[in-house]
């Protein structure tokens, strides 16, 4: 098991007690980042992360899986989050996102790096429409090929967010 996995399944109780998802584990130059998401999807603090970070320091110092000295980093998965699970592409069809293939798609297209829209998830294929020579294309590849993908803040999601802002503003009448 990668010593990122380990840590994750280690902390995984604690958070759910402060009613948030682990997003990633990374561990790199002994500094050991910790990316987590609250259930209802709503932004943490900044007293948030500090609470979770002391919570997990504890248990980390307790099962000592770590030997070095290392820093340790929670903070929010934000707004351009990386996608870990087939669900999360489901969760954020229709949004941007940058995509790292392990291996290209097919024989006829050597690229394995692409941005694009999420158009649907089915199986474990996911559809994006992409700008492919010049030309809008949907393309597909599976999820077992991802490297590594996470979401784009682009203009388009920031109108989104403004609009959806404003509007629950009325509704309260702010």
């Amino acid at each position: 098991m990668l010593l990122t996995d380990e840590i994750k399944n280690i902390l995984e109780s604690t958070a759910k007690e402060y009613d948030v998802d682990i997003i990633q584990v990374s561990y790199m130059h002994n500094i050991l980042q910790i990316l987590v998401e609250k259930g209802d999807y709503s932004p943490l603090t900044i007293d948030e992360c500090e609470n979770l970070s002391k919570a997990f320091s504890v248990i980390l110092d307790v099962e000592d899986v770590i030997k070095d000295k290392y820093m340790l980093e929670v903070s929010s998965a934000g707004m351009d989050r990386p996608l870990v699970k087939l669900e999360d592409y489901i969760r954020f069809t229709g949004r941007d996102i940058k995509v790292e293939l392990k291996f290209p798609r097919n024989s006829d297209d050597e690229r394995k790096r692409f941005k694009g829209k999420i158009l649907k998830v089915s199986d474990n294929e996911i559809f994006i429409e992409t700008l492919l020579d010049k030309k809008l294309q949907t393309i597909n590849f599976s999820f077992d090929n991802v490297l590594k993908c996470k979401l784009l803040v682009t203009d388009e999601y920031i109108k989104q967010l403004l609009k959806e802002d404003k509007n629950e503003r009325k509704k309260k009448n702010v």
